[in-house]
């Protein structure tokens, strides 16, 4: 299922909000809007039977496992002018303190949908994810 835009958040769906990014005069942010499109579609192709929806801030992603923009953020994606990072929430029991992520980075679109796949299920934020 693609991901889903938070509710919250109406006004613009993904597509349109790195879109706008994208061409923004800035050429950190028409690359960076750039790769996250790329990064969206293919997340989306990929992701077909777990249910994400996605909440914005500034231009993070924050993947989210129910549509609450209140909700945890169990995964969080940027990207920049040519690299994909991720981070996702460890799960309490492996936290060494409160709230602890897990980061990385990639150039590669497909590791970086992989990453997504990862996190997802190593969060622990979805119950039984299909991907």
């Amino acid at each position: 299922m693609p991901i889903i835009r938070n509710s919250s958040q109406r006004s613009k769906t993904l597509i349109e909000f790195y879109t706008d990014l994208k061409d923004e005069g800035n050429e950190y942010y028409k690359r960076a809007g750039a790769l996250m499109l790329q990064w969206i579609d293919k997340i989306n192709q990929e992701l077909l039977d777990t249910d994400v929806w996605g909440l914005t801030s500034h231009d993070h992603l924050i993947l989210q496992n129910k549509d609450d923009y209140s909700s945890t953020a169990w995964v969080v994606l940027c990207a920049t002018i040519d690299e994909y990072h991720i981070e996702y929430l460890l799960p309490k029991d492996d936290q060494p303190w409160e709230n602890a992520y897990v980061k990385g980075a990639t150039k590669s679109l497909n590791e970086a949908v992989e990453m997504v796949k990862i996190a997802i299920r190593s969060s622990e934020g979805w119950k039984e994810p299909k991907e």
